[in-house]
């Protein structure tokens, strides 16, 4: 029972880290970018070099969210440390010369966002594939059939039998049940560990990116590493 309740409760806590991710790294990709080049486009007449350290503050604002994502998912993250700023409109402009700054801008632009879409989309198509196997008996009969039903399970049926099954057993409702059921089994079965592994690939890549250095056993959570 204690194995059980510690699978789902890091599952849960895998889930609550990588779903959102792909939301937040939405919102700054399509904030951050179009800043961004407006800066670019206007520095020409100066208003985009007046922009650009909003930009690299914002950009900075979204790593640090990053960063304490995963300190919440339970990884370990040094703080870098930034340049400070001077006061006023000119003193502003140091932060173009502090390159961690420009870091986050890159991560949260390039990185993050193709990064969290990838894990988002594994995350969910494999969950699918867990639920709607497992419940395909109660759901499948409402599928529009075509001239060929269920092709897949009946080939397999086929190929490991020889062709022994008559096609109307072999076609039937009951044995594309139980194969999407059996699939459905695999996917759930192997969810946690996708879902840890997503976890971490995206905790890892933003330790590369926005820490100062890995730890010992970094970054598995610290729950992991105790038990």
């Amino acid at each position: 029972m204690n194995t059980t309740s510690s699978v789902l409760a890091r599952l849960g806590r895998d889930y609550a880290f990588v779903l959102p991710g792909f939301f937040i790294s939405l919102f700054a990709f399509v904030l951050l970018v179009p800043l961004f080049t407006l800066s670019l486009g206007t520095a020409i007449i100066w208003i985009g070099v007046w922009l650009l350290p909003l930009v690299l503050l914002v950009a900075t604002g979204f790593a640090e969210l990053s960063r304490n994502r995963v300190r919440s998912w339970g990884g370990q993250l040094e703080q870098p440390r930034y340049r400070p700023g001077g006061t006023g409109v000119t003193g502003s402009l140091r932060y173009l010369r502090d390159p961690r700054r420009w870091l986050d801008l890159l991560f949260e632009t390039l990185i993050a966002f193709p990064l969290r879409t990838l894990t988002f989309v594994a995350s969910v198509t494999w969950t699918a594939g867990a639920l709607g196997g497992t419940t395909y008996v109660l759901w499948g009969h409402y599928l529009p059939r075509g001239e060929q039903e269920y092709p897949l399970a009946a080939g397999m049926l086929e190929a490991l039998t020889g062709g022994a099954i008559p096609d109307a057993v072999a076609t039937s409702y009951a044995v594309e049940s139980v194969f999407n059921f059996l699939v459905g089994v695999l996917f759930l079965l192997t969810l946690p560990a996708v879902m840890r592994g997503l976890a971490l690939l995206d905790a890892t890549t933003t330790a590369a990116a926005l820490g100062v250095g890995l730890t010992p056993g970094y970054p598995l959570p610290i729950a992991a590493r105790v038990a």
